[in-house]
């Protein structure tokens, strides 16, 4: 049975195992939208977990994600059903791209 919480904890801890220029590798290549598509597969923690390595990228990359967001936002899950882990990754979604609180689902 897939548990997400124990997939993004393996990852977790798999991370803490780079250096730090294998960290700045990963940096580069996980874009918004990367971000995005990973929390949308894998739950709401892994934006948490993915945060630190998107808060800097390339503005267009980042509305990009922003789009992406507003497109589940029209979710009949999200509006209508209200489903948790949707709700859950539209709003850490908005967290990551906007750690510093500027911007709000």
């Amino acid at each position: 049975m897939y548990n997400g919480n124990q997939s993004v904890q393996t990852i977790a801890d798999g991370l803490r195992g780079l250096d730090p220029s294998e960290l700045q590798e990963l940096d580069d290549i996980i874009t918004p939208r990367a971000a995005v598509l990973l929390t949308k597969a894998f739950g709401p923690e892994m934006a948490e977990l993915l945060g630190p390595l998107t808060e800097n990228d390339d503005p267009k990359e980042r509305a990009a994600a922003e789009a992406e967001l507003r497109a589940l936002m029209r979710d009949p899950r999200y509006w209508r059903d209200r489903d948790p882990q949707v709700v859950d990754a539209v709003s850490q979604g908005f967290r990551q791209l906007y750690p510093e609180g500027g911007e709000t689902a």
